[in-house]
């Protein structure tokens, strides 16, 4: 038997990256799983990936309109939701001193990266309420708790992001809704490969990032996926209101 038989879940942002290894996990531990994400091929390639455990869903979650499509388009397919594991994220391609950022692009990062996370919870706690409780992931940062210097919309995002998971911990836990977030330090993305690209000092900064974890490399989709496996498990039945570190001792330098 998998560790997650008969769960309903929904992964936003599983496209790609740490999000698509999740789906893929979650469906390989016996979970049904909505995929959602923003990029109709991508979505696909990973529900294919899944096979018929998989469900595939549509949606910009930073929208009022893009989130309840998606929350309740899974809810839907699955006949409710068990798990939900708010994964969407972006970050920016320039990083520059605080007084130097482009409003609009902050703006679209907390949109994303904070405003997505707390419309697809308000959407999904109902469903989760209905099924007498549940579990949420939320995939915060190790820039939660340490400053990358430029980087200052994701940073305050993902702080922003473990604060909202922290008040569904303690306003639902009576309800048996659990919510917990995962805070990787650099993993090896889509993402991460694009915005190191883009950056004119991408080559040094990612050789700086990779002495700053004592473990001595970056992680791996799949690493970050196993930990999402045991939060929302019965596994985890008494976890709640924990911000986890999965960073390879980056937090701890």
């Amino acid at each position: 038997m998998g560790r997650l038989d008969g769960k309903r879940a929904l992964v936003t942002g599983a496209s790609s990256g740490i999000g698509r290894a999740v789906a893929n996990r979650f469906a390989r531990e016996g979970a049904r799983v909505a995929v959602a994400g923003r990029d109709a091929d991508r979505t696909q390639r990973t529900v294919d990936e899944i096979g018929d455990a998989g469900v595939p869903l549509l949606g910009d979650v930073s929208t009022e309109e893009g989130a309840l499509g998606v929350v309740e388009g899974a809810a839907r397919a699955l006949g409710g939701l068990d798990a939900v594991v708010s994964n969407a994220g972006v970050d920016a391609t320039e990083w520059p001193k605080l007084h130097e950022w482009e409003i609009a692009e902050f703006d679209h990062i907390l949109a994303v990266n904070l405003r997505g996370p707390f419309l697809v919870a308000k959407f999904a706690i109902p469903h989760l309420l209905a099924a007498g409780g549940g579990s949420i992931v939320h995939m915060s940062s190790v820039c939660a708790v340490t400053v990358w210097e430029g980087d200052c919309a994701y940073d305050v995002s993902k702080a922003g992001l473990n604060m909202l998971s922290d008040h569904i911990a303690v306003e639902y836990g009576p309800q048996g809704i659990r919510s917990n977030t995962l805070m990787p330090g650099v993993i090896e993305t889509e993402l991460h490969r694009s915005v190191m690209d883009a950056l004119p000092n991408g080559a040094e900064l990612e050789a700086e990032l990779r002495e700053r974890h004592p473990i001595g490399r970056f992680g791996d989709v799949a690493e970050v996926a196993d930990a999402c496996v045991f939060l929302c498990s019965d596994e985890a039945r008494f976890m709640t209101g924990a911000n986890i570190s999965i960073d390879g001792g980056y937090s701890r330098v």
